[in-house]
């Protein structure tokens, strides 16, 4: 029975993600899990479930760790280039105390403070290895997304569209990983 394997599959993805549960603990669940929108979905014919899984879910999917990827990368090098001119500024600073030593205040240190915790905040933040993962993703969909148009039986589409997910859930699982460290 489809349906009861879906609520087993929710019930599951629940039981293993105790976070999920806290952040959905606002939302409704009087509702039904199984939706009127994915009853009419479930009886499209394989071809159109096909066309609306690639279009709304894999490239929708793909579109998201894509820029996501980009907007890591630019953060990353935004804050390098901050890094790098403020460890320049101190650096003037320091050859500038040298030059003038009759001037008591140079902002040696705080930039240099500052410089450091610039080096601390990428470092929390994982720009750069965050911009590797998402692309890493986002190339592993576009593999998947050209399969899709390969398939030609309900059993193929239900083992494709489990992988497709398993790649989601592995980069989220890597991301709630990540959180934790």
């Amino acid at each position: 029975m489809p349906r009861a394997e879906f609520r087993n599959h929710l019930r599951e993805i629940l039981k293993y993600n105790k976070q999920v549960g806290e952040n959905i603990a606002g939302y409704s669940s009087d509702e039904e899990q199984i939706t009127g929108e994915m009853e009419r979905v479930r009886l499209l014919s394989l071809e159109q479930r096909k066309d609306l899984y690639k279009s709304l879910r894999i490239t929708d999917q793909r579109k998201w760790y894509t820029k996501k990827a980009g907007a890591n990368k630019s953060a990353f090098r935004f804050w390098v280039s901050i890094m790098v001119l403020v460890y320049l500024l101190a650096t003037l600073s320091v050859l500038l105390r040298i030059s003038f030593p009759e001037i008591k205040l140079w902002p040696t240190e705080p930039l240099t403070v500052l410089a450091a915790s610039i080096v601390g905040w990428i470092q929390i933040k994982k720009f750069n290895e965050l911009s590797s993962s998402y692309t890493l993703t986002a190339h592993e969909i576009g593999i998947i997304q050209g399969r899709i148009d390969e398939i030609e039986e309900e059993g193929e589409f239900s083992d494709f569209v489990n992988e497709a997910e398993l790649a989601f859930s592995r980069e989220h699982t890597q991301w709630v990983a990540r959180q934790h460290e």
